[in-house]
């Protein structure tokens, strides 16, 4: 099946909408680990890129909702922009929150 065809099925929440989101997560896990590894830094305090790898099919499942056909992209390259932008707007909402001490 096609990505397409995987994901109105995962939409319509057909009997086997599970399996063909497994395949779907199978498919494009490497496009979201690029993303995610090449916009967090290992040692970055302000995102934990565990805690995005961990979550890893719940962010595909949640673009795999969003997705449009109807805009002309394929669905990986729909996947890593929106895996891109999340790390950056994760990361912009985040690093206001950074605790920095001040020696006087």
């Amino acid at each position: 099946m096609t990505d397409f065809q995987l994901i109105e099925e995962v939409k319509s929440q057909s009997r086997q909408s599970s399996q063909n989101l497994s395949e779907l997560i199978d498919r494009h896990s490497g496009i979201y680990l690029d993303i995610v590894n090449s916009y967090v830094p290992d040692n970055c305090s302000v995102i934990s890129k565990n805690d995005l790898i961990e979550e890893k099919n719940f962010y595909i499942y949640q673009a795999v909702l969003k997705y449009d056909p109807n805009r002309g992209t394929k669905f990986s390259t729909y996947l890593g922009n929106e895996t891109k932008w999340m790390c950056l707007n994760l990361y912009n909402k985040n690093k206001k929150n950074i605790h920095v001490p001040c020696d006087n």
